[in-house]
């Protein structure tokens, strides 16, 4: 399979999770950051001596043959960062949530058909959640999906809060769970208390008809949290994202005074790692697992619930 040649477009934290990845999968030829500072942190990295260093987005795509490119910039800039890609006939990965007005990502709808546009939606990509995937059937019809996102990186420079940041993993992974069942309603409470427009904490609820879902967020509490948690009419499954184990729960004798069930969790042996996997897919799989319209659907109601 030929090697793809590529560039990333942001060299903040995880624009160089990106950039490690891009580079060990494929021949990456450039990193554009209009921060000199970022440059020069990718600079002083020996490893990256061969690849172009720009600041500007038009000279990297003039001066470079690129087949496909990573935007992870804030997200008010990726639109019209990734649309100069479209232009330019290139491959594009958006990172979530890809815009922050739905009318500017509904417009990338018009390069479908002649480049991929793939959403970053790394937890699809996390090994345990395929293994939650596999496992539904041994727990029933689903009756309720809650999941619990906790953070530390609260990104108000961005223009944006805890729900664009962290809740809008869950809404498009629980969709997924329910098999993109159509939500039928969407409703979500949530709480400002660095500043009074950008929610810190968020608890949304969501209607898939058959099954109820809800989610819990917040970036304030200090540690690191993101499980999930479904129940069926036979069982129960949860799995944690960070360790990327997934326990089983089922019953074993429920009659009489004192019902018994048992637990099974199955441990990785080794982790992997989700985002080079998405790249992976981005990259050279025929099919990517998500696309466009999942960010689409996924903006949508998180933008809904933003401006309740």
């Amino acid at each position: 399979m030929k090697e793809k040649r590529t560039a990333v477009v942001g060299a903040g934290w995880f624009g160089r999770a990106h950039i490690r990845n891009f580079d060990e999968l494929s021949k990456l030829v450039g990193i554009c950051d209009a921060d000199e500072a970022r440059l020069e942190i990718i600079r002083n990295n020996h490893q990256y001596d061969t690849v172009n260093l720009y600041k500007d987005v038009a000279d990297l795509i003039k001066n470079e043959e690129i087949d496909a490119a990573s935007i992870c910039t804030p997200p008010r800039f990726i639109p019209e960062l990734s649309k100069k890609f479209a232009d330019a006939g290139i491959d594009i990965l958006m990172e979530k949530p890809m815009a922050l007005d739905i009318r500017d990502l509904k417009e990338f709808k018009k390069y479908e058909n002649s480049i991929r546009i793939m959403p970053g939606f790394i937890e699809l990509y996390n090994p345990v959640f395929e293994k939650l995937l596999d496992h539904l059937p041994k727990i029933g019809e689903i009756l309720s999906i809650t999941s619990k996102r906790v953070g530390l990186y609260p990104r108000r420079e961005w223009q944006m809060g805890v729900i664009l940041d962290l809740s809008i993993h869950d809404i498009y992974l629980q969709e997924r769970v329910m098999k993109k069942e159509k939500i039928l309603k969407a409703i979500g409470f949530k709480k400002c208390f660095k500043d009074n427009i950008h929610a810190d904490t968020a608890f949304i609820i969501l209607d898939f008809g058959t099954a109820i879902g809800n989610i819990e967020s917040n970036w304030l509490t200090p540690s690191k949290f993101r499980r999930m948690y479904i129940n069926g009419e036979i069982g129960g499954l949860m799995i944690d994202f960070i360790s990327q184990k997934i326990t089983l729960r089922t019953g074993v004798d429920l009659e009489g005074e004192w019902p018994e069930t048992k637990e099974i969790t199955y441990t990785p042996l080794r982790s992997d790692e989700p985002l080079r996997r998405e790249i992976n897919n981005f990259l050279y799989d025929k099919e990517t697992i998500v696309n466009l319209d999942d960010g689409i659907r996924a903006l949508e109601i998180a933008l809904k619930i933003v401006n309740n």
